[in-house]
């Protein structure tokens, strides 16, 4: 791969700023472009990779745990009302998951000692609880649905095991939803890998522009979650040893288009000409043909 010290040394050939005469110049005696090309090359990078596409993978593993209340039971939402208390109980339940939608107390109880207390007061959105109950296998659980005011209850699971931390509790949810990481760009497609021994595409996902991906709750194995990624951001203060994470056909392209922008305004005829350079290596390496000056003109910008 790369470094930015290799990205610095060809803008510097192509800007004819290296040598003179066969010697190498002092630093002194192109430090305005050195200055201009630790700035511009991010910029120039994360142009470049909307164009020659860097591939990612996250992968994520499901195996649903089965709810003690029954197969496929708890997804729908029901409706509490004042003076008719719900009660969901198990025995071993040694966690629990519930979501409810407005004011209201959900009373936990382990062989009816009462272990934690849920008061909810957020309005008009579902709100996720889950725990730890501390029940062994033989305690009986209670979930208890108590308040003064309406409100509806959905999602609630009860599992037959602990889990290290309240939070490591599963969702129980009809689907599954992972964040993207942060170096997200675009989506690829999402592959599966489950018993037995088969590979194949998943189609059976949702897609929301907050960049998560959503799985089916039922589905089990490990998805693998292919995307195209931002490159690794590189600041000016970075030091040359850094490496360059856009592909190695890419480099060509991003150092003429930080080129490109460190000429334009002192030297316009030498920015025209790496502009010219830049576009044929544009269609030969992408084999698009319709790359113009006005494409090149346009940065994009990580939001």
């Amino acid at each position: 791969m790369k470094t930015k010290g290799d990205c610095l040394n060809l803008f510097l050939r192509y800007l004819d700023e290296a040598t003179k005469k066969g010697v190498a110049l002092p630093i002194t005696k192109n430090a305005d472009y050195r200055d201009k090309f630790s700035y511009f090359l991010n910029e120039a990078q994360t142009y470049i990779a909307t164009l020659i596409k860097i591939p990612a993978l996250f992968t994520v593993t499901q195996n649903p745990i089965p709810n003690l209340l029954g197969l496929f039971q708890g997804f729908d939402m029901v409706q509490y009302l004042p003076g008719m208390p719900k009660i969901l109980t198990a025995t071993g339940a040694k966690s629990f998951y519930l979501e409810l939608d407005n004011v209201g107390t959900v009373l936990i109880k382990v062989n009816n000692v009462l272990v934690q207390t849920i008061d909810n007061t957020i309005k008009r959105q579902f709100t996720v609880y889950k725990a730890n109950t501390g029940a062994t296998s033989t305690d009986i659980v209670t979930i208890e649905f108590q308040g003064l005011y309406p409100y509806n209850i959905r999602n609630t699971g009860l599992y037959g095991y602990a889990f290290p931390t309240d939070e490591d509790v599963p969702d129980y949810t009809a689907f599954q939803t992972y964040d993207m990481p942060s170096n997200f760009m675009s989506f690829d497609n999402v592959m599966l890998k489950s018993d037995p021994r088969s590979y194949e595409a998943y189609l059976n996902y949702k897609w929301e522009a907050t960049k998560k991906i959503v799985l089916g709750n039922g589905d089990k194995g490990s998805f693998d979650i292919h995307y195209f990624a931002y490159p690794t951001t590189i600041l000016p203060t970075d030091l040359d040893t850094v490496l360059m994470s856009v592909e190695d056909k890419a480099i060509d392209l991003v150092v003429l288009q930080a080129g490109i922008m460190a000429t334009a305004a002192d030297n316009p005829s030498l920015s025209s000409w790496l502009r010219s350079l830049y576009i044929e290596k544009v269609q030969n390496v992408t084999q698009n043909s319709q790359v113009s000056d006005t494409v090149v003109q346009t940065i994009y910008s990580m939001v």
